[in-house]
C-alpha cells in the first residue's frame, strides 16, 4: 500500500490519535513559547495532515493574509481544510506532495510537521521551502529523532528520523540560518520529536 493510502485510511481517526499522544498540546504550548507574529502574514503548511500543526499556530493571534495548506492524503486535506475554514479568509488547499510545489519568495512562515521523514531526498525539500520563503521568512519544523519506539512507528509507516546534528546541517545547505531546536517538555512528543526554527536571511 502507498503511504498517501495509508494516510487516506488513517484520516478519520488521526486527529483523535494525536491528541492521545499529546501532539495538539505539544504544538500548541511550542508556538506560545516561539510567539511568532502571523497577523497578515502568508503562511504554507507542508505535510499538513490533519492541520493540527497549522491549527496550534493560527490558536495564538490574530488571523494571517492567508492559509495554504498542502499535503498528497485528499482525506486528510479535506479535514484540515474543514477545520480551519474559520481560521483564515483566504485559505488554499493543494493535494500534492511539497516536490511539485512551484514558486520563489511566496511566504512568509512554512511549517512542516513530520514531512522531512517521508522524503527520498530531504535535502532537496529543505531547499524547495527555502525558496518558497521571503528572505527574512521563518521555518517552523517538528521532526522524528532518534529513540527506540521509533522502529514500531516504522512498521507501519516506513519513516526515518534525524539527529540534532543531522538536521542542523541540513538547514545549513539549504541555506537556512538562525537555526534553533526545542524539546517538547513531555510525553510522546518529548520522546519522539523535536522541533526547529530556522530563517531564510534577508539578503538571499
Amino acid at each position: 500500500m502507498l503511504l498517501t493510502e495509508r494516510y487516506d485510511q488513517g484520516a478519520g481517526k488521526w486527529t483523535m490519535a494525536l491528541d492521545r499522544l499529546g501532539f495538539p498540546a505539544a504544538y500548541r504550548n511550542l508556538f506560545a513559547e516561539l510567539d511568532l507574529n502571523i497577523r497578515n502574514k502568508d503562511i504554507c503548511d507542508v505535510g499538513t495532515g490533519c492541520g493540527d500543526f497549522v491549527a496550534a499556530l493560527t490558536q495564538i493571534g490574530d488571523p494571517p493574509n492567508s492559509l495554504t495548506l498542502v499535503d498528497p492524503s485528499h482525506k486528510m486535506l479535506a479535514q484540515a481544510t474543514n477545520r480551519l475554514q474559520f481560521a483564515c479568509r483566504n485559505l488554499h488547499s493543494n493535494a500534492r506532495r511539497l516536490e511539485s510545489l512551484r514558486g520563489v519568495g511566496e511566504f512568509d512562515i512554512m511549517l512542516g510537521a513530520h514531512v522531512l521523514e517521508h522524503l527520498r531526498e530531504p535535502e532537496e525539500g529543505l531547499r524547495k521551502m527555502f525558496r518558497l520563503l521571503r528572505p527574512g521568512g521563518r521555518l517552523v519544523l517538528s521532526v522524528s529523532k532518534p529513540h527506540v519506539c521509533q522502529w514500531f512507528i516504522w512498521l507501519k509507516w516506513r519513516h526515518r528520523w534525524f539527529s540534532y546534528q543531522q538536521i542542523t546541517e541540513l538547514l545549513n545547505w539549504a541555506g537556512f540560518t538562525a537555526i534553533s531546536a526545542s524539546d517538547f517538555p513531555c510525553g510522546v512528543p518529548a520522546r519522539c520529536s523535536r522541533a526547529y526554527v530556522a530563517a531564510r536571511p534577508l539578503n538571499s
